[in-house]
């Protein structure tokens, strides 16, 4: 039995979730709000692998592999003319001075606080 999926804390949602080209071409990629996170955090913040992760409360490994999925799907539509959806993954929500709200029924990091 696989181990159960730690959740990604999360601090923002995306005002657009859909992208790509007017004429899209192939099946639309799909990337979770996760991997948008830690594309924000790296790519947008310029925080390096070791805060992104402190940030988004996981392990440096697991936080490269988010990453280079993410990097990849992105660099797929680009170059192929693919739609980009923003949906979906195992996070939890933290907004700023409100604490978080729960979106995964395994997340501890409510109980923890």
């Amino acid at each position: 039995m696989p181990p159960v999926k730690k959740c990604r804390r999360v601090c923002f949602e995306p005002a657009c979730r859909q992208f790509g080209p007017a004429v899209a071409e192939g099946t639309p990629l799909r990337i979770t709000l996760e991997e948008a996170e830690a594309l924000r955090l790296s790519d947008l913040e310029g925080l390096d692998q070791l805060a992104g992760a402190a940030e988004m409360n996981i392990s440096r490994g697991t936080y490269q592999r988010i990453l280079a999925a993410a990097r990849q799907k992105v660099a797929d539509a680009l170059i192929n003319a693919r739609a980009l959806y923003i949906e979906g993954g195992q996070y939890e929500l933290v907004r700023e001075g409100r604490g978080c709200q729960k979106m995964c029924k395994n997340c501890t990091f409510c109980q923890m606080r």
